[in-house]
């Protein structure tokens, strides 16, 4: 048995109670960050999505930053999407389970196309996923996020900094940039989505 089978200390400074986090929560390689990077990075997007009712993960990966968000945002709608090429969406659905979330999950349809219905979500959100889908995947996610955005509503990117330029330039005619902040050699984008 091992001694590491409570929540991880981070998560119990957020008042979150997730077990055997280390050992459920597989890193994925598109994301390229570490499980204790991916709790720094929800907590880092929370007060920048907090008061969304209808929240996206844009390709959630292994799911634990929506799991984490939806724990502390209990009176928000959660869906989560991914192409599960780089991880399995059944064992996503599993800790989902096991960590009594309230998350829908979904798939891309037709490369980039979000099944969900127009200005559908107040909070878009990507972890790690545009500086892996190259420039075309990055402009047709980016109409489809538009789509999917309420007026005024927020599309929030953590991303890369190798990429921030790129992010910028390319999704510059989408949405007005809000607030561009770098930390712990990460980029975070706060769009705003305007008609």
């Amino acid at each position: 048995m091992s001694i590491f089978n409570d929540t991880h200390p981070e998560l119990t400074r957020l008042g979150i109670k997730l077990d055997n986090v280390d050992s459920r929560y597989k890193p994925v390689w598109r994301m390229g960050i570490s499980i204790d990077e991916m709790i720094y990075i929800a907590r880092r997007l929370y007060p920048l999505i907090k008061d969304g009712r209808n929240v996206l993960d844009l390709a959630c990966g292994n799911g634990l930053i929506t799991v984490i968000l939806s724990k502390l945002m209990q009176g928000s709608e959660f869906h989560a999407i991914d192409d599960w090429e780089k991880v399995a969406k059944h064992e996503v659905m599993r800790n989902i389970e096991i960590d009594n979330a309230k998350i829908n999950l979904s798939d891309f349809r037709n490369g980039y196309e979000l099944p969900y219905r127009d200005e559908y979500f107040d909070v878009v959100y990507s972890v790690m996923f545009l500086s892996n889908i190259g420039k075309e995947g990055r402009t047709k996610i980016g109409n489809e996020v538009k789509r999917v955005l309420r007026n005024d509503g927020r599309f929030v990117i953590v991303d890369t900094l190798v990429f921030r330029g790129k992010i910028k330039k390319e999704l510059a005619s989408l949405f007005n940039l809000e607030w561009y902040g770098e930390e712990n050699g990460f980029s975070f984008f706060l769009y705003k989505r305007v008609k």
